[in-house]
C-alpha cells in the first residue's frame, strides 16, 4: 500500500539546499534555466545508467563531500517524521538517493522493477521512502504497483511537503515518458525494521557497492 503524508517543509532545507547546489531558483524549472547545458544531460539518460549524469554527478560530490546541512536536515526529517509513523526501530539508509526526471524523459528510475529482484538485490524486508522536492504528478512522477503482482500502477501525486512509504521493495515501480513541462526531482530511501534486519545479508548495493549492513548501507537511529 502507498501512504501519503504532508510534512512542515520549514524544519527542513532540501529543496534550498539542492536549489542552493544547481543555482536555480525552482528545480521544475531547471530544464529551461540550464538549457544548453540539458540537451547534453538528455544523451547522457539511458535505461542501464541513470545516476551518471551531471545532475547526479554534482548532487553526489556535494552529498559525499561533508554536506552537514543536508546530514542534518535528513537525519532529523528521520528522527521527527518517519519514526513517528513506524510500529518499531529500524535502520536507515545512510544517505538518500537522488533522481531526476526531466519533460521527456523516462529513465530517472530504471525500467519496472522491485528493489528485491535479482538485479538490485535489496533485502527483503525494506519500507521505501520516497519524498518529492517538486511537484509531481501525472508522467512526471513515480509510478507503483499498491500490492506486489497487480500491475495496478498508480502515480504518486502530490508536491514538496508530501512524501510516501511503499512497498518498492517487493512491488513493481518505475517512470512513464514525462510529457509536462515539468522536471520532477526527487529523494527516496529505504528503512528496515529491526525484526527483519539481517546483519548476514551477503548482497551489495547495486548503486554504491555498499552491503547492505549497519556502517556502509545502513545507519542506526539515535
Amino acid at each position: 500500500m502507498n501512504i501519503k503524508y504532508s510534512y512542515d517543509t520549514k524544519k527542513y532545507k532540501f529543496r534550498e539546499l539542492v536549489s542552493e547546489l544547481y543555482q536555480v531558483d525552482k528545480l521544475e524549472e531547471i530544464h529551461k534555466d540550464k538549457s544548453d547545458w540539458v540537451k547534453e544531460e538528455y544523451k547522457k539518460l539511458n535505461v542501464h545508467d541513470e545516476n551518471t549524469t551531471d545532475f547526479h554527478d554534482i548532487f553526489y560530490k556535494r552529498l559525499n563531500d561533508n554536506w552537514i546541512e543536508l546530514y542534518e536536515s535528513y537525519d532529523n526529517f528521520i528522527h521527527n517524521e518517519i519514526v513517528p509513523i513506524m510500529d518499531e526501530r529500524f535502520h536507515y539508509q545512510y544517505l538518500p538517493s537522488f533522481r531526476v526526471q526531466l519533460p521527456f524523459d523516462n529513465q530517472a528510475v530504471h525500467t519496472w522493477h522491485s528493489d528485491s529482484d535479482q538485479l538490485h538485490k535489496h533485502p527483503k524486508g525494506e519500507i521505501n521512502i520516497w519524498l518529492p522536492l517538486t511537484k509531481c504528478y501525472g508522467t512526471n512522477t513515480m509510478w507503483i504497483e499498491t500490492k506486489p503482482f497487480e500491475l495496478d500502477f498508480e502515480p504518486l501525486e502530490g508536491d514538496y511537503g508530501n512524501f510516501w512509504t511503499n512497498h518498492g521493495n517487493v512491488c513493481m515501480h518505475g517512470n512513464k515518458p514525462n510529457v509536462s513541462d515539468i522536471t520532477r526531482m526527487s529523494f527516496d530511501f529505504r528503512i528496515v525494521p529491526l525484526s527483519k534486519y539481517d546483519p548476514n545479508h551477503s548482497s551489495t548495493s547495486e548503486s554504491n557497492s555498499s552491503k547492505f549492513i549497519v556502517g556502509e548501507y545502513y545507519k542506526k537511529l539515535r
